[in-house]
């Protein structure tokens, strides 16, 4: 049953999302027991994605509150999700919400014993904040109670860090990214300070490393915006089939910024007064670029008439043998994704539920057109015919959402083509600046890497 809930939530995941990222999952130990930390930003959708990533068996836990609903809380135990009582949802019966909670860390303590994996959002709720939140102390207890028991012999802690490029929008991007472990047979409190606070200070620090943080909403927009500038900016003129690049390239430039941003105020006049000029030429580059419908990766393509006639070929024979077969799951599967969506966008209160509803509408509509069509296909013909029938359907699913990123890619890269075939001048003056702009920026980086953040300018 697990295998087939994992394999589901693959399915979904990759049909509401782009582009899935994973880094490190090399790091994710194979047989000994393992306590999974992971930030919360979009609901049931973190949940998915780690069951999804890590190559294990992983025991979800759960805020109480979604037990509340008996169907629910029967649909939640027979998955092997365990409750977690938080003093926030406490109403009148202290007694047995601590009660309650003692079964939960033993049945924790049960599975690493037996050498599972546990799942925990250590900041105890599901948020829209561009930082982590203030994390609770209950993974570093449960950690500590199990290796202080003597029975969970080499216990991990994984920090794993999810980072959505718009967790509310369909088609978009996804990092994944698993961190260094905390060995708890040798991890040691330091000295003067409560051990389970002094490990949540450690967890917090490793998914701090796994995660994007900003003070507001408004400084995470513009490092993002900044940061895929900076990847475009490097990101020459990737191959076609590279239909877009990878979210981890943009997370790991705005970490990069954002060190570096330490260090500006103590930074002279004049290297920030070169910093606020290059943000200023990156933008009016963007600007220019758009205008004339040029994306900045493609400013450095070239245009001459052998490689634009092998483009031609390879691009139109792809379309001609995956086109069918895209359309085909593009017909199948409209009606369905676009109820998943109604469904989505009624009542949104909170960023994480368009693609939590999406993801679960969309399962539930899709697996009944699936019904209705293979039971209409056997009654046709035959239940051999209605199997095939029914095997082909996300196969064809899949091969739209690949031919359609390709075919847009395709689309600007001539577009792009064209107007530089009919601009020569426009192609020289934008890969001029863009040739100049990697330069200054490369400059600015080595600069700023040279100052000291707690040296007074």
């Amino acid at each position: 049953m697990y295998a087939f809930l994992r394999a589901i939530a693959g399915v979904a995941l990759r049909w509401f999302y782009r582009d899935i990222q994973v880094d490190g999952v090399e790091r994710i130990p194979r047989r000994q027991p393992l306590l999974l930390v992971v930030n919360h930003p979009n609901a049931l959708v973190d949940a998915l994605l780690v069951v999804w990533v890590v190559p294990r068996r992983v025991l979800i836990t759960a805020k109480g509150t979604l037990f509340a609903n008996p169907v629910a809380a029967m649909f939640l135990r027979w998955a092997g999700v365990v409750p977690l009582h938080r003093a926030s949802d406490a109403t009148t019966n202290q007694a047995a919400a601590s009660s309650r909670n003692r079964d939960t860390f033993q049945a924790v303590h049960q599975a690493l014993r037996r050498g599972g994996t546990v799942l925990i959002f250590p900041e105890g709720k599901t948020h829209d904040d561009p930082s982590l939140a203030q994390l609770k102390t209950g993974a570093a207890r449960m950690a500590l109670h199990a290796r202080d028991a003597g029975d969970v012999p080499g216990l991990a802690i994984v920090p794993i860090g999810l980072v959505f490029e718009r967790k509310d929008a369909p088609r978009t991007r996804v990092f994944v990214q698993v961190g260094e472990p905390i060995s708890m047979d040798s991890w040691r409190a330091r000295a003067g300070h409560v051990a389970a606070e002094a490990l949540t200070a450690d967890i917090d620090a490793r998914l701090r490393a796994v995660t994007l943080n900003y003070s507001t909403i408004d400084d995470a927009t513009r490092a993002v915006r900044l940061a895929s500038l900076i990847a475009a900016l490097f990101d020459a003129a990737p191959p076609i089939g590279a239909t877009g690049r990878g979210l981890g390239v943009e997370t790991a430039i705005a970490r990069r910024i954002e060190e570096l941003s330490t260090r500006l105020p103590a930074a002279g006049p004049s290297l920030r007064r070169e910093v606020d000029e290059l943000l200023e030429r990156l933008d009016v580059l963007q600007r220019d670029a758009a205008r004339h419908d040029v994306m900045l990766e493609d400013v450095d393509i070239a245009v001459d008439h052998a490689r634009a006639f092998r483009f031609l070929v390879r691009e139109s024979w792809l379309l001609l043998v995956a086109g069918p077969v895209a359309l085909w799951g593009r017909v199948n599967h409209w009606i369905p994704f676009q109820a998943a969506r109604l469904v989505a966008m009624r009542s949104v209160e909170s960023a994480a539920d368009p693609a939590m509803r999406t993801v679960v509408a969309g399962l539930v509509f899709v697996l009944l057109t699936y019904l209705a069509q293979t039971a209409l296909v056997a009654t046709l013909w035959s239940p051999a015919i209605a199997l095939g029938y029914l095997t082909s359907l996300p196969i064809a699913a899949e091969i739209n959402f690949y031919a359609s990123a390709r075919l847009r890619r395709a689309l600007h890269r001539a577009r792009a083509y064209i107007r530089f075939r009919r601009d020569p001048a426009l192609h020289a003056r934008l890969a001029a600046e863009l040739a100049s702009l990697r330069a200054a920026v490369l400059t600015l980086e080595r600069a700023l890497s040279d100052v000291r953040a707690d040296t007074p300018a």
